[in-house]
């Protein structure tokens, strides 16, 4: 390995070992409550190194959430087009998908789920507040997409598309949130089984 090919390496491990523990800490403690020097602190550098590669922390924050909402949204953007498959079975390929996101980022997942757009209006640009809140809103169109899809099918009644996609999306934030409690105490994982279990129910309870 020469020189140039190991300082490369160098920066990679350290950048990720920056956003690493920045991942942990917004998640843990919050955004608000986190300093640059928690971050510091926990990945073992000083605060000039992370600003070497991040002018501040909330571009720091910008930098975790944008890419993995950005790899979401076109996964899901992907599944709401695809042919010759029914929404049923777009909604299961959606839920799979999420949560695989899910257990391979579970970090960048949970910065997701808790993003406070409030928080945030002041500090980002109007371009990357707007881009995030695109993606955001991106990942429940795409949801309320397949839902009318089988409303116009004949196969769902005829509800309201977009409150029906916040019943998906909630409920599947919200067994994440309640398994992952259990876990903590010790329990059994019953996170993929739960989450598969309630999909079919709503399914099973919109079908006409």
């Amino acid at each position: 390995m020469g020189i140039n090919e190991r300082k490369l390496k160098e920066k990679e491990l350290r950048i990720k070992q920056i956003r690493d523990s920045a991942a942990a800490l917004f998640y843990k403690k919050g955004y608000e409550a986190t300093t640059i020097e928690d971050i510091a602190k926990l990945a073992e550098i000083s605060k000039g190194t992370i600003y070497l590669y991040f002018k501040s922390k909330i571009d720091l924050y910008y930098s975790l959430v944008e890419p993995s909402l950005d790899v979401l949204s076109k996964k899901l953007s992907k599944i709401a087009g695809m042919k010759k498959i029914s929404p049923e079975f777009k909604i299961k390929k959606v839920t799979d998908a999420t949560y695989e996101f899910y257990v391979k980022d579970p970090d960048a997942y949970h910065l997701i789920s808790r993003y406070e757009a409030s928080v945030f209006s002041n500090l980002l640009s109007p371009k990357k507040l707007d881009h995030l809140k695109h993606l955001m809103s991106s990942n429940l169109y795409q949801l309320e997409i397949i839902v009318s899809e089988g409303i116009k099918m004949g196969l769902f009644q005829k509800l309201n598309p977009k409150m029906t996609a916040i019943v998906f999306w909630n409920t599947f934030m919200g067994i994440i949130q309640f398994q992952e409690n259990r876990l903590e105490k010790g329990k059994v994982d019953y996170r993929r089984s739960t989450i598969n279990s309630a999909m079919k129910l709503i399914i099973r309870g919109i079908r006409k």
